[in-house]
């Protein structure tokens, strides 16, 4: 993470990063928050730390959500909004050498429309969901192509982040406009695995809705955005305009937070997007508008492990990664490459299209 306003999600994200700056980090926090001191690594921060993983051909000129496939290769999801949206969405399977095949186009909200995959997280039972132009669909695979399509739900506004976890779908909207409130809401859904064509309004009516914040950066009005689960069942959250890491305590069933703190604080301008966990509960997150990748470790310190000034990314070098996994011994970054204006490192959308990697070893 529709209507076709909605299928325009990036492009209205496109516009409104344009005309707006950094906001700086807030002195002020409550008892639950936790300071996080960002400390620079100079070797990860020279030139070269980040390294070219895969370069990606033409049909997916916008990458964004990242899976690893039941088989161990990597499922790729091109939202594809660069160049007015003229190439559709498609998946992508990519082993662990780099080589890539298509694996299909996903089905636009409208006969003969374009899909616009971009968060993607497998079922146990080997299927494929995926946030796409409002939607949740679950996928099934034959002969490494698309088989079927449903759709568990529908009218989600812009979402966006997706995870399973004990049976159920979580998912965030990084904006919710249909609430009213004094500064922009954005929230986390909860869905089975076996619902299908659940309809909901993206407001505070829907019992689906398991979570919501505002943003209170006036700069940066967008919220939760990249979504991950520890080994304990904790269910981590980022928010984009704040800086801000959620950790949220779940109810047994899931259906429930029983608990909320602000693991960390990250810098404003950091424009936190993707979030990946590794065995030893360590946080990964992609810095969408700094070209950075940042590591919060478990005892909460955060460090820069890779920053690169603007870029056209051929040799690797991060370009506005928007998605992050843990991929064996390397960190795997989808580098969208799109977006540009103040505050933003990135300047402009150019071939060529790739994902980085970071060796998790050094």
């Amino acid at each position: 993470m529709k209507s076709n306003k909605l299928n325009k999600f990036k492009f209205s994200l496109l516009t409104t990063l344009l005309f707006t700056g950094m906001y700086g980090c807030s002195a002020n926090m409550s008892k639950t928050e936790v300071a996080t001191e960002i400390k620079n690594n100079g070797k990860a921060t020279q030139l070269g730390s980040a390294k070219l993983f895969a370069t990606l051909p033409n049909s997916c000129p916008t990458p964004d959500g990242l899976a690893i496939a039941p088989d161990g290769s990597l499922t790729l999801a091109c939202t594809n909004y660069a160049n007015k949206g003229n190439k559709p969405g498609i998946l992508l399977s990519i082993s662990p050498n780099g080589d890539i095949a298509t694996i299909g186009e996903t089905q636009g909200a409208k006969k003969g429309g374009k899909g616009r995959p971009m968060g993607i997280a497998y079922a146990p039972d080997g299927s494929l969901y995926v946030c796409d132009s409002g939607r949740i669909l679950r996928l099934t695979f034959k002969g490494g192509k698309i088989a079927t399509t449903e759709v568990v739900a529908r009218g989600l506004t812009q979402a966006n982040g997706i995870r399973i976890h004990n049976g159920s779908v979580y998912v965030s909207l990084l904006q919710m406009k249909k609430i009213k409130s004094k500064n922009l809401t954005s929230g986390i859904y909860q869905f089975s695995l076996n619902d299908r064509n659940i309809a909901v309004t993206s407001t505070e009516q829907d019992k689906q809705l398991l979570f919501k914040t505002e943003t209170k950066n006036p700069d940066r009005q967008f919220g939760l955005d990249g979504l991950v689960f520890d080994k304990k069942g904790y269910l981590y959250t980022g928010n984009f305009g704040d800086g801000e890491i959620y950790r949220l305590t779940l109810s047994p069933d899931g259906k429930k937070v029983i608990e909320q703190e602000i693991y960390a604080q990250l810098p404003k301008d950091t424009g936190l997007d993707g979030i990946t966990i590794d065995d030893s509960g360590n946080l990964y997150v992609a810095g969408f508008l700094k070209n950075q990748i940042i590591k919060v470790a478990t005892d909460r310190t955060a460090t820069v492990l890779a920053q690169y000034p603007d870029n056209n990314g051929s040799h690797g070098e991060l370009d506005q990664p928007s998605e992050v996994i843990v991929y064996g011994d390397k960190l795997i970054v989808s580098n969208f490459d799109l977006m540009g204006g103040k505050g933003i490192v990135n300047s402009k959308h150019s071939a060529p299209y790739t994902l980085s990697y970071l060796d998790l070893n050094n």
